[in-house]
């Protein structure tokens, strides 16, 4: 989820237009995210009672990944790299129902986006900034994320931001794209991500 040394920045700037700068923010927002990643990882790894994990964290989606990962060739991203904020709550008897039952459901509380977002044009700067807030909902199978839906969402700033995000959902609704995704995303997390940090969870 959510969602995150570095060798990784090698890889980062062999992207075609990825500014050293962003190479540097990004390498720092990974390590400023460690200790959330192995709190959460810990957790779907060993799931246990105790107090809900909070954390904030923050990571920057270059203008390639938004394009490759998330939309595909499904919607035409008109804007550059993006920069998102959030404070995570998760909640640990949730973590245990994905880990321990064969299939189910976990709703998050909601929670809130605050994404800057690049010009396609870097000399240009920030396009927009935007607030987005959504209540998530994974459906786990065997311990692995199949889908997620992330509706009611809620954006607060520009028309331009609103349109956009507004525009993003509904490519969503019609060919769910980001709720793929998004779930690829967190089993990457979950046994990749996770694995590289020395917490391994074991596929089922």
């Amino acid at each position: 989820m959510p969602m995150l040394p570095f060798t990784m920045a090698a890889a980062f700037a062999q992207q075609v237009g990825v500014a050293p700068e962003i190479v540097a923010r990004m390498a720092k927002e990974k390590e400023a995210r460690r200790a959330c990643k192995v709190e959460i990882c810990s957790a779907f790894a060993k799931p246990a009672p105790g107090a809900p994990i909070t954390c904030e964290a923050t990571k920057t989606w270059t203008q390639q990944e938004i394009t490759a990962k998330i939309v595909g060739g499904s919607y035409l991203w008109l804007y550059g790299h993006t920069q998102c904020s959030v404070k995570l709550t998760l909640d640990r008897g949730a973590i245990a129902k994905a880990v321990t039952e064969a299939k189910t459901t976990v709703s998050f509380p909601e929670h809130s986006f605050i994404c800057l977002v690049d010009d396609k044009d870097p000399t240009k700067g920030q396009a927009f900034s935007v607030s987005v807030k959504m209540t998530p909902a994974v459906t786990f199978e065997n311990g692995q994320a199949k889908s997620v839906a992330v509706e009611p969402v809620k954006t607060e700033g520009s028309t331009v931001a609103s349109a956009a995000v507004t525009s993003m959902m509904l490519v969503d609704k019609a060919s769910g794209v980001i709720s793929r995704a998004a779930a690829a995303e967190i089993n990457s997390f979950l046994f990749d991500h996770c694995k590289d940090e020395g917490v391994e969870i074991v596929r089922k």
